[in-house]
This record gives C-alpha cells, sequence and structure tokens, in this order.
C-alpha cells in the first residue's frame, strides 16, 4: 500500500488498472503454468524462440514476440525475473512502474523511456500489444543496467543474459578426421558434466547446470560423418545438437582433461563380435544417465601441422572499445577469431591455438608464451577500434621497435639465447612479408576499406618468436554504427583472405 499511496493513485484508478490487467494476468499465468510443463515434457522441440536469463541461483526463459524484424520481450516478465515491480498503473497509452526506489514510464509506439525523470531512448517503440507491454531487447543493455545492482553481461544479438555472479563458460571447436569417422573436440574455459541422448536423426548432449555463452551458435563441417554442431539452451537447458552426416553412426562421447574438454567420435559401426552388443545403444549414456563411454583407440595422427596461434585481443574485465548498442571490442574480436579459426582447420593445412578461450584476458606475455611454447609458425592478433566515419575498415600492423628501426643484422648468426623482449625481432622481415600477403588479398575486397601496412610498437607481437602480425577492424566507437563488423559475411570475409594470405606467404606456412 505504502509504495501505491506515495504517488497518490486514487481507488478507482487501481480498480481500473486491475480490471484492465486481470485478464492478461491470468494469460500470463497460464502462460508460466503451460511453460514450466514443456521444459519437462521430453518431446519439446529441440529449439524454440524464447530469451535466457541467467541468474546467480537459477536460469529462467521468457518467450520473444517478433514485430516486424525486431524481438521483444514482456516487460513486466523481465523486472520481475530480475527482481520485482511493487506497483504499476496504466492509462491509455502509458504505463507507470515502481521497482524498488525506481519510477519508469513508457508509452505505447514510443522509443522514449523515462527513469527517475531521465529519458532514455531505445533502437525500436514501446508496443502494447494484445493486453502486453512489450520493450524491444535493446531494453536489456539500455535500460536494465540501471536497474539492477549487479553487474549484467549481455552481448548485442545474444538471446541469452548473465547476471550477478551468473558467470558463462565458453568453448571452442576443432573437428578432426578419423579413418573411420570423425572426432570432434569442445574444449570449454571451464569444467562440466554432460549427458546424452538421441532424438530425430541427432545426438544431444545435454551440458549439466553450467551457464555457458557460446561465441557462435553453429559450426558447419566439411566432413563425410559430421554435419553441424549446434549450442541451444532456448528452453533454459544448455547443450550441444550434432547432425551426423548419414544414419548407421555411433556416438562415443568422453570427457577429457580434467572435464574442460569433450570429445565425441562418430564412427562407423565395428563388426560385432559374438554375443556382444554394438553401436550407441551399448557405448553412449541414455537421457538421465552420465555420458563418458570411451570409443576405439584412435589411429596414429597425421604428421604434424604448422601451428597458426590466433590472439583475440582484450578479455575479461578489459572489454577494449565499445560501440554503440553495447558492442564490445573483446567480443566482436572473439568471433571473428572463432570464423578465421574454422576456416583454416576447414583447409586441413594447419593446427590452430587460441591465446584466450571465453572471457579470460591473460596479459601480454602469457599470449606470447602460448606462440613460443607452441613453435608458431604465424602469430596473428586481432582488435578493433576507431578507424574513423567509414566502416568497414581493416587496417594490419607489423611490429616496431619501440624508437624506430632495428639493428638486427639478418646476416649475422643469431644468439643462442634472444633477449625475452627482442623475440620477434629476427622475424620483421617475415612479419612484413606475412603483412603484405594479407593486404594484398583484402585489397581485393571491393567493400572493405584497407592498407597500407603499419608498423607500430605494438606490444603483444614484441616477444614472438614468429613471423607476427596485428589486425585491426573498424570503426568500432559510438558514433558509428557497428553492424557491417558484425555482419557474418564481413567476417568470413576477412577469414577468407587471412586463409589465402598464409597459403601465398612464401608458399605456405612450415
Amino acid at each position: 500500500m505504502g509504495s501505491v499511496a506515495k504517488d497518490g493513485c486514487k481507488l478507482k484508478d487501481l480498480i481500473g488498472a486491475f480490471r484492465r490487467h486481470s485478464r492478461s494476468a491470468f494469460t500470463a499465468g497460464l502462460g508460466i503454468l503451460l511453460g514450466a510443463g514443456a521444459l519437462l515434457w521430453w518431446t519439446r522441440p529441440l529449439r524454440s524462440d524464447n530469451f535466457v536469463f541467467y541468474l546467480p541461483a537459477a536460469r529462467d526463459v521468457l518467450p520473444v514476440r517478433t514485430l516486424g524484424e525486431t524481438s521483444y520481450l514482456p516487460l513486466v516478465g523481465v523486472l520481475n525475473l530480475v527482481g520485482k515491480v511493487d506497483a504499476l498503473r496504466e492509462s491509455s497509452n502509458k504505463l507507470s512502474l515502481w521497482y524498488g526506489d525506481n519510477t519508469l514510464e513508457v508509452r505505447d509506439n514510443n522509443r522514449k523511456v523515462t527513469l527517475n525523470k531521465t529519458s532514455l531512448k531505445l533502437s525500436e517503440p514501446v508496443r502494447f500489444v494484445n493486453g502486453q507491454w512489450l520493450v524491444p531487447v535493446d531494453f536489456l543493455s539500455v535500460v536494465l543496467p540501471r536497474l539492477v545492482k549487479e553487474p549484467i553481461e549481455y552481448r548485442a544479438g545474444d538471446k541469452r543474459i548473465f547476471i550477478g555472479s551468473a558467470k558463462p563458460a565458453t568453448f571452442a571447436v576443432r573437428l578432426e578426421s578419423l579413418a573411420n569417422g570423425a572426432r570432434v573436440r569442445v574444449e570449454f574455459t571451464s569444467p562440466l558434466t554432460f549427458q546424452t541422448a538421441a532424438r530425430d536423426g541427432k545426438w544431444i548432449l545435454y551440458l549439466g547446470d553450467r551457464a555457458i555463452e557460446p561465441l557462435e551458435q553453429k559450426f558447419d563441417f566439411d566432413n563425410p560423418y559430421v554435419s553441424d554442431l549446434r549450442f541451444d539452451d532456448q528452453d533454459g537447458v544448455p547443450k550441444l545438437i550434432l547432425t551426423p552426416k548419414t544414419s548407421g553412426l555411433d556416438l562415443y562421447p568422453a570427457l577429457e582433461e580434467g572435464g574442460k574438454v569433450l570429445r565425441a567420435d562418430i564412427l562407423k559401426p565395428a563388426a560385432p563380435a559374438t554375443g556382444q552388443a554394438t553401436g550407441a545403444a551399448a557405448q553412449s549414456a541414455g537421457p538421465g544417465q552420465a555420458g563418458g563411454a570411451e570409443g576405439p583407440a584412435a589411429l596414429p595422427q597425421r604428421p604434424t601441422l604448422p601451428v597458426v596461434v590466433l590472439d583475440a585481443g582484450h578479455g575479461g574485465s578489459d572489454s577494449g572499445a565499445q560501440g554503440p548498442n553495447g558492442v564490445l571490442e573483446k567480443n566482436l574480436v572473439a568471433q571473428i577469431v572463432v570464423r578465421v579459426r574454422t576456416a583454416l582447420l576447414a583447409t586441413q593445412k594447419y593446427r590452430v591455438i587460441l591465446t584466450r578461450m571465453g572471457d579470460t584476458d591473460p596479459d601480454f606475455d602469457q599470449r606470447a608464451i602460448v606462440a613460443d611454447t607452441a613453435h608458431a609458425a604465424v602469430f596473428i592478433s586481432f582488435h578493433a577500434g576507431n578507424l574513423g566515419f567509414r566502416s568497414p575498415r581493416v587496417a594490419v600492423y607489423t611490429f616496431q621497435p619501440p624508437g624506430g628501426g632495428s639493428t638486427f643484422d639478418p646476416l649475422a648468426p643469431r644468439p643462442l639465447l634472444m633477449p625475452w623482449n627482442e623475440a620477434q625481432t629476427p622475424h620483421l622481415a617475415e612479419s612484413q612479408k606475412l603483412a603484405q600477403a594479407l593486404e594484398e588479398q583484402l585489397s581485393r575486397l571491393s567493400e572493405i576499406q584497407s592498407g597500407p601496412i603499419q608498423p607500430a610498437p605494438v606490444r603483444v607481437l614484441r616477444s614472438v618468436d614468429a613471423p607476427a602480425i596485428a589486425i585491426e577492424v573498424g570503426s568500432l566507437e559510438p558514433n558509428t554504427d557497428p553492424a557491417p563488423l558484425l555482419d557474418s559475411q564481413f567476417q568470413q570475409k576477412i577469414a577468407s583472405a587471412i586463409v589465402s594470405a598464409l597459403d601465398a606467404f612464401e608458399g605456405g606456412v612450415s
């Protein structure tokens, strides 16, 4: 009563509001019951159009409503998931909400939101549809952080948000060929458990209770045994869905490296021994059982491939540059690295190593150590920043020692022990060739501005004992639309250009 009385709302206003909301409240309550039943019903679809809220002690989903080309969420539902609406008042085209110490006002078909007398602007207007107030999804980045006194992690374009201590893990995917099948390795940033099930010609790997934020939703494979791997959590249950290329194959999943690597072997059935069961029925776990049966021993690996180390800049508490709508440099470059990695692995010419997995922030030396201990053939660091108002643009950098040029003599014998802070120096000429090979590929893309190559004291390159370059995409700054940089076709063109550049770099790295 106190929160209602403080705004002077009269009794008749409350009665009117109650009548207007009683039907929608009943519908919402019925929807919640049906939604809970759907989560428990085994035959639910593998994917639904929901938005997942990961909270410190729970997770929940809200339906996404698409109007035109914009995704909307129910306003009251969002607020009640992360807190509690104390009171509300509705007029013909306006809704006022009291939420803790905050007063929020929205109007039908209006992009402006008033929060404690401060005006905020959404990308699309608020809508009142069938008795329900709907807000565009960017409400989560524009308004919600001002209402919730906990950290919020939300990546524009995703259908999941992490609030408070619900810190997500992420993963990278690698496909390896076997003589009688294929091996999918999923490398997570945190240990997990899994359970398996088979349905609709697909294998489903349930990933336990761990909150997960994928860098990519789907990984497509050019392989005769496996078609694709897709992440889905739209029913609130994180899972990987593995699609075989043909029927009649068996799945042998197992956890490795303390639960941080999920290995899934997709194999042709072996000839049955007398009196023994074969196939996934004998080897893989069913729903409700712990997965982890070992498959057949892998055949000897192919000769060692040259190592390409990909470095996604920033990470963790270091978000890097920030564009409109909450686009962060650390997330953008991580997306690009995933595409480059996938493109390189598809050639089957390179082994690819990442300096960071997930939302971590190794320091410069740690990133260099990853490359040097792996005896990298090439090191590429990715960044995004302000390259002017024309977007997309790509700039390629090589290392230049502070103070100008290098005194390194390429004809002189190389010392047995090279100082750590001079490890890049013997590779400057090769790094320049690599940069030129990439710049040539980028110059062929008419829709992307590039060049010229720029020498700079890029700190992450200094201690890399291999040809090394840095790539910066832009412009990621507050007054420029970041959409071109998020476009999957743009990112794929960057990946293809890098593959072609490595192939052309002295006939391919070795």
